[in-house]
């Protein structure tokens, strides 16, 4: 029945209708490990990437070998004077309940007559819920990326990383020119084999779960990695 949904979705996805897989859809895909070692992008010679957020006081920010160099390839692809920022990149199961516990406890403070179930299903919708399994970040092939300068100042992208809105979803873009930076960015990462997620334009993915199940593959062949 999930290879059946994963092939549904799948022809939405090519038909350019990009719904948002469920995670039961997702986490079922099975999981190949190939063991591939986390390099460090910060590192990487040539590389026309910037850090923002909490990677920008990193000393080093890990992603598989192949995701970075893929990574760098979508980066140098970019017209002169655009470069990529990364927001995010592997993050471990201890920082995803970071994340997880910060986005629950803002939708709680924001809806506080919601009940549990709610306010679980809102989080969900924007980080990979650490109780029940990992998401693409500890799998070191997932990575949040947006457009800059030459002097790290983003491009107009519609929407703050991370921000809780209707427009973050990328096709949702509330104006002409971060609709036009939305597909730049979709563009240089799709032809190095990223998957985006419908509802986040920054989150890419190569080669975990949700990156197969977007392009209906049998398997993928990153699975959870421990710091």
């Amino acid at each position: 029945m999930m290879k059946i949904k994963r092939f549904i979705y799948y022809l939405c996805y090519k038909a350019g209708v990009r719904p948002t897989i469920p995670a039961a859809v997702i986490n079922s895909v099975p999981v190949s490990e190939n063991n591939e070692p986390l390099v460090d992008i910060k590192k990487e010679a040539g590389a026309r990437l910037f850090f923002g957020g909490r990677l920008e006081q990193e000393t080093q920010v890990f992603l598989r070998e192949s995701a970075a160099k893929r990574l760098v390839k979508a980066a140098n692809s970019l017209p002169e004077g655009v470069f990529l920022m990364v927001y995010d990149a592997f993050r471990s199961l201890e920082i995803q309940y970071k994340a997880w516990n910060k986005k629950y406890e803002y939708f709680k403070s924001l809806y506080p007559d919601e009940p549990e179930e709610s306010i679980v299903k809102r989080t969900k919708a924007f980080v990979a819920d650490p109780r029940s399994g990992y998401g693409g970040h500890q799998t070191g092939g997932a990575v949040d990326v947006s457009l800059c300068d030459k002097n790290g100042r983003e491009l107009d992208m519609g929407t703050a990383y991370s921000e809780d809105i209707e427009a973050t979803r990328t096709n949702n873009a509330p104006n002409p020119e971060s609709r036009k930076n939305r597909e730049l960015l979709l563009d240089a990462m799709r032809k190095q084999g990223f998957v985006n997620y419908p509802n986040e334009w920054w989150h890419f993915c190569y080669d975990d779960r949700m990156w197969a199940a977007y392009l209906n593959k049998s398997k993928c062949f990153y699975g959870m990695l421990k710091e």
